[in-house]
């Protein structure tokens, strides 16, 4: 018999820092998954930052396994440190991490992840509360029961060993039977622990017979641009004429951005005078954008230091990937 294998899935990575497809985020196969590829008959290959997921067919065109209702695993795992510095935010508390799913549309990735804590089989579990005696209970999304534990006074957490459970695991905190305290949310998943996040996909019948393409979209981390300029006038009306103006808007087809003057005393949150200036030898003046805009790798451009109508800096710099912040301090050397 004559077969071959055609697509099932391709998985695409859309990123706005990058201006759209992106390679940024690398798709790790973990063992639970690359041993379901193997009962579907498939095979899954990364090309280029796309996850290419291929199904084998029969000389008809006809699935040899029809996977149906399946539901495939992959980590997702960033190609820099810098990945998260630049990418916005999900909504997830501290310590969460993303879970993306086609849970609204078959068809389509959500738009918003679950924030999830993602484990190996062994898990150490510590409570959110303090109160003791405290029962711990774990629980499958589907509502199945699947382990227990009461803490007493001397417990600190759970050393908890979840077998072959894998999944999503609902942590709840109880002080008494029925009364949740808290809730922690696991997704265990063995091999992904490490990844910054993870996405299922169920297979949908129509995916099995003509393919389909999912596209994971994700923002860019937005910030206030802060330019802090210290220079030695020539006098007022020449310090006052220091302006900061968006004079590449046009040509990046993008709204203006906007500044506003300050001079010291500055708010909370902006970087000290004091720090920028310790002599006190020279005249500080911030111009802080009105709105926060989202971090490109390329641009805004044309974002221009001036000073008595002339041209200073034609290109302010900007925060790129490796930023903790969008503050930057500009020394104007010559009156």
């Amino acid at each position: 018999m004559n077969t071959g294998f055609r697509t099932l899935w391709t998985i695409a990575l859309s990123h706005a820092f990058h201006g759209g497809m992106s390679d940024a985020l690398a798709f790790v196969v973990p063992p639970a998954t690359q041993d379901a590829l193997k009962a579907m008959r498939a095979m899954a290959r990364e090309i280029d930052g796309r996850l290419h997921v291929l199904i084998e067919e029969d000389a008809d065109g006809h699935a040899l396994i029809d996977s149906t209702g399946r539901t495939l695993v992959f980590g997702l795992a960033p190609r820099s440190a810098t990945f998260v510095q630049y990418t916005g935010d999900l909504g997830l508390q501290k310590g969460q991490q993303a879970l993306f799913a086609n849970a609204v549309s078959i068809d389509a990735i959500d738009a918003q992840p679950t924030g999830v804590r993602i484990s190996g089989s062994r898990i150490t579990i510590t409570p959110k509360r303090d109160e003791r005696p405290l029962t711990l209970r774990a629980v499958t999304a589907g509502g199945l029961p699947k382990a227990s534990i009461t803490l007493s006074p001397t417990d600190a957490s759970w050393q908890w060993d979840a077998g072959g459970l894998q999944g999503e695991v609902q942590i709840t905190e109880e002080a008494q039977p029925g009364m949740v305290l808290a809730q922690q949310r696991l997704f265990i998943a063995p091999g992904l622990a490490d990844c910054w996040g993870v996405l299922t996909l169920q297979i949908a019948a129509d995916h099995v017979l003509h393919g389909h393409d999912f596209t994971l979209t994700l923002p860019a981390r937005e910030d206030v641009l802060r330019y802090y300029v210290l220079v030695k006038p020539a006098n007022q009306a020449d310090f006052d004429s220091i302006q900061i103006q968006d004079q590449g808007a046009a040509t990046d087809s993008r709204n203006p951005v906007t500044f506003t003057r300050h001079v010291p005393p500055f708010g909370q949150g902006h970087l000290s005078p004091d720090l920028l200036d310790p002599g006190h030898t020279r005249q500080l003046v911030l111009f802080e954008a009105n709105a926060p805009i989202a971090r490109q790798a390329r641009g805004p451009h044309g974002i221009a230091l001036q000073r008595l109508g002339e041209v200073l800096i034609g290109d302010l710099p900007q925060p790129g990937a490796d930023r903790g912040d969008a503050q930057f301090v500009v020394h104007l050397s010559k009156p």
